[in-house]
């Protein structure tokens, strides 16, 4: 695996890890079901329960002191990360936006749904035609 691949999957595998302390909040039932997809075993909270987000970052701060916000990489879902880390930080929660920084920068995904295909996409070998007169052979 190239050196790049494998710095994204060490980088994805330490948030595996840090789920098992420290939730993950997300925006929806699909995004839910896409980190269980990839094997993330612990708390993930869904964002859209109906409470606005002062009352939720309120809810959250009491319960949890630091968070991991994945919400999607569109204009919305960065309106609420920004919007969220704000309240939670004002609050004393921490707020841990890496995940979002590597699916949104690296991985290059607009929806925490793609993550499933764009880890399949770094996880597979490129393959490379060879040119052999006027045909490429794989």
């Amino acid at each position: 695996m190239p050196p790049e691949r494998g710095k994204l999957y060490e980088f994805f595998e330490h948030y595996l890890e840090r789920n098992l302390s420290v939730p993950i909040i997300v925006e929806g039932d699909n995004d839910i079901r896409s980190l269980r997809s990839l094997g993330f075993p612990g708390e993930i909270i869904k964002l859209n329960s109906g409470m606005s987000l002062m009352a939720f970052s309120e809810s959250i701060s009491r319960s949890y002191r630091e968070i991991i916000i994945l919400t999607d990489m569109d204009r919305k879902g960065i309106m609420l990360k920004n919007s969220l880390t704000g309240f939670l930080v004002s609050l004393g929660t921490r707020v841990d936006a890496g995940f979002w920084h590597l699916a949104s920068r690296r991985l290059r995904i607009k929806s925490v749904e793609d993550l499933p295909a764009a880890l399949d996409r770094i996880a597979a070998p490129k393959i490379i035609p060879v040119q052999t007169g006027r045909h490429a052979r794989y």
